[in-house]
């Protein structure tokens, strides 16, 4: 049975107040529940203290916020739990605050983020420290192009928050000598242009020519985003085959942002119901 509830992990940390502030957000938006998550490890307190924290953290959403919140207190990796705990409740979306330096004692930036959100199944929203909830709402967002097998889950992701927020969704693409339209790409601009216009969801479609050069997609994307006033990013974090040798550090830099872009993620991971 697929819930209503988005989950967010927290550390009893400020900087995970963000990933909280943006749940609750999407979370009234979506009429859902969320569920507070803090995988404990050794950390110099029992359970039961954690759970007395999540408590407080808790009551406090449900006092003040226009949103019904619970909370599920884990022993493990955050590696392991998370895909777990997000696959088998099966919620609707995960938010995840990318720390830098400090918080998650298991790091929450660069490749290991990207570690973890290859593992989980649905919709996530990554979030920085400095990311922000635009006054004037989610009015644009970049969602690249991608010749992934499972392009499909991104272009459902994006149609959700599409449904809650109407952005001008902008399909982007970089024309670069040596990087041709594959069959499968080709396929998937086209449902994503069918879906969004079935859907009555406003898009764009944008090819540039490459402006920007380096050996990826993320720095002129990233550029793109900044100068049209971006307010999110849509990507599938899973590599192409013809793109694997430098997916990855593509991704990392769009997720770490020096824009601190929220991110949308999707990824190949299954579902277990």
């Amino acid at each position: 049975m697929i819930e209503n509830r988005i989950l967010i992990p927290v550390d009893f940390t400020a900087a995970a107040d963000k990933a909280v502030e943006f749940g609750v957000y999407f979370g009234s938006r979506m009429h859902a529940k969320i569920s507070l998550l803090h995988v404990f490890e050794d950390e110099g307190m029992t359970i039961q203290e954690c759970e007395d924290k999540l408590t407080i953290m808790a009551n406090e959403i449900n006092d003040n916020k226009n949103v019904s919140c619970d909370f599920i207190c884990e022993a493990g990796s955050i590696f392991e739990i998370i895909p777990e705990i997000s696959s088998k409740s099966v919620y609707r979306m995960l938010v995840l605050r990318a720390h830098g330096r400090k918080g998650f004692r298991q790091k929450l930036f660069g490749a290991d983020i990207l570690k973890l959100l290859k593992r989980v199944p649905i919709p996530t929203l990554v979030v920085q420290e400095e990311s922000s909830i635009p006054g004037s709402g989610f009015k644009t967002a970049i969602f690249p192009v991608g010749s992934h097998d499972e392009y499909e889950r991104n272009i459902n992701a994006m149609s959700i928050i599409a449904g809650l927020c109407d952005p001008e969704i902008h399909l982007y693409s970089i024309s670069k000598p040596g990087f041709g339209q594959t069959g499968k790409l080709r396929e998937n601009i086209l449902l994503a242009e069918n879906t969004f216009s079935e859907k009555g969801i406003n898009y764009k479609r944008i090819v540039e020519d490459q402006n920007v050069f380096s050996v990826g997609f993320a720095k002129q994307t990233l550029k793109y985003a900044k100068d049209n006033n971006a307010n999110l990013i849509s990507i599938m974090v899973n590599p192409t085959r013809e793109n694997v040798y430098f997916a990855d550090s593509d991704k990392e830099a769009i997720l770490m942002n020096e824009h601190r872009i929220p991110v949308l993620c999707t990824s190949d991971a299954e579902i277990i119901l």
